[in-house]
This record gives structure tokens, C-alpha cells and sequence, in this order.
């Protein structure tokens, strides 16, 4: 393998992949879900496996779910609803909760900084190896961040003049990325 196959693994590598379920509390962010639903029960009075846990949206029923062994002292559900909204539900026990899911506008601002980051990473390693395989992956990057940007919007811009202005010279950026390579190309076919 060459040095170019190898960067390009370990900059794929860097993404994380691993993440571990977390309690459920009462708002929550849809990348933090699905969570569990924790319920205090003595065993030795009540099993988990007698108690059912049901979950709502507004009047409507969304699932039902036999409650697990949490602990000596707590059964155990998973709530898996990503959907924004509000969901009620109710243990086998009469006990009710309330979860909020909503959007992290921090996430959409992130996953834009980490795509900045790769689209120059594969410029710089483009330019530098003079790959226009490299050059022709950021366009594509580019391109579909700029349709990431058209359909989502930036975090707190409002202004469509603004985003729809953003997303041509993004798009743009990508076209002229993508057809670098080809004009080089052509360029230099009838010098050899």
C-alpha cells in the first residue's frame, strides 16, 4: 500500500463509532437517544418481567415493552423515538413520564466543522500528491454540503438570501474541484 491509501484509512479511522446508552432524563437530544427508562422496584416484591412499560404520542400508542433487570433495585426499559416531539408513558406500576426530544443545534454546527476539516484535508493531500482523485472526492464533498446546507440551513442563520448564497459558492467550490482534474488532464494530454 502506498502512503496515499494509508492517509486516506486513517482520516476515515478518525471518525468515532462507539457510543454507550445513557439514562433517559426529561429532554433529550436525538443523538442522545435511545436511552433507558429506569423504574425503582424491590424485586422481592415485584418482579421486572410483570411490569410493562407503554409510551405515547400524545393519545396514540406507539409501543409496549416488558421491563428488564436493571439492578436489585430497578427494572429497565429502552425509549428509541428520535422523532422531535413530546412522549408520555406509563409503567405497570401507574408511575407516568414525560420525554422532550429535541434537535441539537450544536450537532448540525459540528458535523459542518468536521466536513470543513475533511474537504480541506483532501484539497492539501490532492495538491500535495498531485492526485486528482483526492481533488475530485472533496468536490463531492463540497457538493453535497452545499445541498446539506440548501435543505438544513445553517445553525441560526434565518436569512435565505444568506444560506441560498452560501450554497452556490459551495457548490461551486465542488464543480470546480470535480473538473480540475479533467482539465489538467486534457491539458497536458497533447503535450506528451
Amino acid at each position: 500500500m502506498n502512503k496515499t491509501t494509508i492517509i486516506g484509512i486513517v482520516l476515515i479511522l478518525l471518525i468515532p463509532l462507539v457510543s454507550a446508552i445513557d439514562n433517559c432524563k426529561g429532554t433529550m437530544f436525538q443523538q442522545d437517544i435511545p436511552c433507558l427508562l429506569l423504574l425503582p422496584v424491590n424485586q422481592s416484591t415485584t418482579a421486572c418481567n410483570t411490569l410493562t412499560t407503554f409510551v405515547y404520542n400524545g393519545s396514540t400508542l406507539l409501543y409496549s415493552q416488558t421491563m428488564g433487570v436493571y439492578s436489585p433495585f430497578k427494572c429497565n426499559n429502552t425509549f428509541n423515538q428520535t422523532h422531535f416531539g413530546t412522549y408520555n408513558g406509563q409503567y405497570g406500576t401507574g408511575d407516568t413520564f414525560t420525554l422532550v426530544v429535541e434537535e441539537d443545534d450544536n450537532q448540525q454546527f459540528y458535523l459542518y466543522l468536521v466536513s470543513v476539516g475533511v474537504l480541506l484535508s483532501l484539497i492539501v493531500l490532492g495538491f500535495w500528491k498531485h492526485e486528482g482523485i483526492f481533488l475530485m472526492i472533496a468536490g463531492i464533498l463540497a457538493m453535497l454540503l452545499g445541498i446539506n446546507i440548501f435543505v438544513n440551513g445553517f445553525p441560526n442563520l434565518t436569512n435565505d438570501f444568506l444560506r441560498n448564497g452560501i450554497t452556490l459558492i459551495v457548490w461551486g467550490i465542488g464543480a470546480y474541484l470535480i473538473m480540475l482534474p479533467g482539465m489538467e488532464f486534457f491539458e497536458n494530454w497533447g503535450e506528451e
